[in-house]
């Protein structure tokens, strides 16, 4: 028999718990692409056994990025999923979830200067359409809005597009990836710039022209993350973004067309 003393259930208790981690980049772009594979998976599943009528006859990429009802449908689920998912792997790094992907208000003088340096933001990138000979409105938006018309799908078309998207995109850039990839150092500006860069390539449904317009939206939306510390505020920018692009295609559709 030991006489080695058992260590009492206050020595125990007194233990200190693992530190909270931060993910490394690789182990981030890993755990995003994971996350966004599976949501979309259960998204195009569960559309499917929910409404098999939102599906495109014809499963070409350029038809069904414009069916309002499957892209509605399945992006509101894969946003679920995304969030849902991304909590459980913040948790894993032994986080709060709202500390992590900076879930938090800003002060008033920064969600002011955010929103004043968007809303300027946005009528340049039409006046850089305008100048390049590019549409001021994405053909997509027009198409998929048309669509959602005909289909008598445009509330879930609105809150796709408005809200779900934007919520879940911020979460996962400017929130997940972002904690990760910008790291407190003399040269953030590197780190903002290439989780733009991932932000405007996975929005393919546009041109070359559209993507670039994305990757300076998510510039001044991940340099507005950076100056604030807050995810919630680039979340609220990207509601107003899409919420303007909406508003052209109705205002294009039902008037100018």
């Amino acid at each position: 028999m030991s006489n080695v003393p058992e260590p009492s259930a206050g020595a125990i208790a007194a233990e200190p718990l693992p530190a909270p981690k931060i993910w490394g980049y690789v182990t981030t772009l890993g755990w995003a692409v994971l996350i966004n594979v599976v949501a979309t998976c259960v998204a195009i599943g569960a559309l499917y056994l929910w409404d098999p009528k939102a599906f495109p006859v014809d499963l070409a990429f350029a038809d069904s990025i414009t069916n309002a009802r499957y892209i509605g449908g399945t992006t509101l689920i894969a946003n679920i999923v995304q969030i849902a998912l991304l909590i459980g792997v913040v948790r894993l790094a032994r986080w709060p979830a709202k500390d992590y992907l900076a879930l938090i208000w800003p002060e008033r003088r920064e969600i002011a200067i955010g929103i004043a340096a968007f809303i300027a933001v946005l009528p340049v990138l039409d006046g850089l359409a305008y100048l390049s000979g590019e549409p001021i409105i994405p053909p997509f938006i027009i198409d998929i809005y048309r669509n959602a018309q005909s289909t008598g799908s445009l509330p879930l078309l609105w809150l796709a597009i408005v809200i779900a998207a934007p919520v879940a995109e911020e979460i996962i850039f400017r929130g997940f990836i972002f904690r990760s990839w910008v790291r407190p150092s003399r040269y953030p500006f590197i780190g903002i710039v290439v989780v733009s860069v991932v932000f405007a390539v996975i929005h393919i449904q546009y041109n070359w022209f559209g993507v670039f317009q994305v990757f300076l939206i998510g510039l001044v939306l991940t340099w507005v993350r950076w100056r604030s510390g807050s995810t919630l505020l680039p979340m609220v920018l990207h509601v107003i973004a899409n919420f303007y692009a909406m508003m052209q295609a109705v205002v294009f559709v039902h008037w100018l067309s």
